[in-house]
């Protein structure tokens, strides 16, 4: 508790605004409070700590290596992981309420594991692939998130199933084998998950794992397409992906937070736009018609086909769970953009120019939708958004050789007219109000 305070609770007792013993009680309180607050910057230091011992003790085995015999390697792999185990029962007997143990200890243990699979694979010539190795290393260690419970591994845990993913498919190429276990992996987490999202949703580490969660599974989805998949469909996939992350970010949970705390609603908007802007191009439809022809497998084969519809349920259910909630459907464009990319590849893949001119009046709505929202709330930079979204639009369509110079310059002069006109208004508005 700071000078300052103390100065201004014996001013507020002197002026007769409270009495001395409220004083004390208020003081007390404080106290108290300050006592009970974990201290972030010391769980930091150890963390960073832990990570440095850990990398230093493996140098250290590592160096000397070579002139170990196979008992000493034995040794020197499982000691590490006995001393995290060791470090880890500790914390569990005597600092379990303290974070500036238990995130350490944690940490101490996840690269343990790491370092022991690897020393004894090498000592006895255990053959293996990277992808096995992550796998067993995420389940052998996923239970220190519920046990310690440890954030930090939680995090951790999420980094390693999505570079098993990648291993397992990406890096994998061409192989097309499937990370089907990074479902498995992924649900192991959710109950954590769960936990900070019923009790703890002001928590960092719960705006961290919203955001690994996001990487994560954008990164991943990909890995899900095959041989027989086509690009379209992995464009679709994505759009339904950030159709559903949008909608998640419009849910109460997420959207009371700060807009940095929701990566939900600010990858799912950045990804649609990005994706729309790519179809909004004439050569892409084009190229997809011209590959469409009968010597290929029919576009209802592509398995990532129906991974895309999956994932468009889910966003029916999240628009369903909303009426459920207030009684009416909002519709929100941004989170219907999934449906109707789909729609136009099912519908219009043959006929290349109607889709173009749909995607592009698509994306002129979403524009408006935001200016219109913006205005009505009053929101600067929401409507400023909406304008940045057709002044994209603007420039992509100016180096669009299939519009005509003209229309063109037509088109940058309403644009840039918008612009003025939006945020004069705005800020009129604005005036208006402070006025009265």
């Amino acid at each position: 508790m700071s000078k300052s305070f103390v100065k201004e609770l014996h001013e507020l007792v002197g002026a007769n605004i409270i009495t001395q013993v409220t004083a004390q009680e208020i003081a007390d309180y404080y106290k108290h409070r300050e006592k009970d607050r974990p201290n972030r910057f010391s769980a930091v230091v150890n963390i960073l700590g832990a990570l440095l011992v850990s990398l230093g003790i493996v140098l250290v085995v590592a160096h000397n290596w070579d002139e170990l015999g196979r008992t000493a390697k034995t040794f020197f792999a499982f000691l590490p992981l006995a001393i995290g185990q060791g470090l880890c029962l500790y914390v569990l007997l005597k600092k379990k309420n303290n974070i500036a143990w238990r995130e350490p200890a944690g940490v101490i243990l996840f690269f343990a594991v790491a370092s022991s699979i690897s020393l004894i694979s090498q000592t006895y010539h255990i053959s293996g692939t990277i992808s096995d190795f992550l796998l067993t290393w995420m389940l052998l260690t996923i239970p220190l998130v519920y046990i310690l419970p440890s954030s930090i591994v939680a995090l951790l845990y999420i980094a390693g199933i999505t570079w098993y993913a990648c291993a397992t498919k990406y890096f994998n190429y061409p192989d097309d084998a499937v990370p089907f276990y990074y479902l498995l992996l992924l649900a192991l987490v959710i109950p954590h998950y769960y936990s900070y999202l019923t009790h703890k949703k002001e928590s960092n580490f719960f705006h961290l794992l919203n955001w690994l969660l996001v990487l994560s599974v954008t990164i991943v989805l990909g890995s899900f397409s095959g041989g027989q998949d086509r690009t379209e469909w992995v464009f679709t996939g994505y759009l339904a992906l950030f159709s559903v992350f949008y909608l998640l970010g419009r849910l109460e949970s997420f959207s009371n937070q700060k807009l940095f705390a929701n990566p939900f609603l600010i990858v799912g908007t950045l990804g649609t736009i990005c994706i729309l802007m790519f179809w909004s191009f004439d050569w892409s439809w084009t190229d997809a018609y011209r590959y469409s022809d009968i010597d290929r497998p029919s576009i209802y084969f592509s398995p990532f086909l129906y991974v895309t519809i999956s994932i468009l349920i889910v966003a029916a259910w999240l628009v369903l769970s909303g009426y459920r909630t207030t009684k009416t459907i909002i519709f929100d464009p941004t989170g219907f953009s999934g449906f109707v990319l789909l729609v136009l590849l099912l519908a219009f893949r043959s006929l290349p120019h109607i889709a173009v001119l749909f995607i592009n009046l698509w994306i002129l709505f979403l524009a408006v939708f935001f200016i219109h929202k913006g205005a009505l709330q009053d929101h600067l930079g929401i409507l400023n958004f909406g304008l940045f979204i057709i002044a994209t639009l603007a420039v992509l369509r100016f180096f669009d050789d299939e519009i005509p110079f003209i229309w063109r310059g037509f088109f940058f002069l309403i644009t840039g007219a918008g612009f003025f006109a939006a945020n004069y208004m705005m800020v009129k508005k604005r005036k208006a109000i402070v006025k009265k």
